[in-house]
């Protein structure tokens, strides 16, 4: 009799949370990787955070809010990592200063703070909707 109850109160422990538990845990733990990756592997990590399964309407908000504070900052980390590229090959004299390519430099780190404002604001949504998924789940 013991077993059944213990039984008929893991499926409903189960049953409450469904999904939601393993989900958050997986979104939290992918936003963490990217938060601690070097800047040559956001984009990967970026990736990854995009790519955690969500069937729970929570953790779907949360994983949408994520996603878009990280697009933005890996762009502008690949357009700080082009223009610094570009830099080099002025410096070597394989880039013509009066080049095309060289006066769009300044446009491009514009673009590239841009982005990263946008990113940093649009964390602050994704820190609370993961703050959510905290108390909601325990994760």
């Amino acid at each position: 009799m013991a077993r059944v109850t213990i039984g008929i109160a893991a499926f409903v422990l189960l049953a409450c949370t469904g999904p939601g538990k393993g989900e958050a845990s997986a979104l939290v733990h992918a936003v963490d990787a990217y938060r601690r990756a070097p800047p040559e592997s956001k984009a990967q990590r970026g990736k990854a955070v995009g790519d955690v399964l969500c069937t729970d309407a929570k953790v779907c908000d949360a994983k949408q809010a994520c996603v878009a504070a990280i697009d933005p900052t890996v762009r502008a980390l690949a357009l700080k990592e082009e223009v610094a590229a570009r830099v080099t090959d002025l410096e070597k004299g394989a880039l013509a200063p009066n080049s095309p390519e060289a006066s769009a430099l300044p446009g491009k780190l514009d673009e590239a703070e841009k982005l990263l404002l946008d990113g940093r604001a649009k964390m602050a949504t994704c820190d609370a909707r993961l703050t959510d998924l905290h108390v909601e789940y325990g994760v």
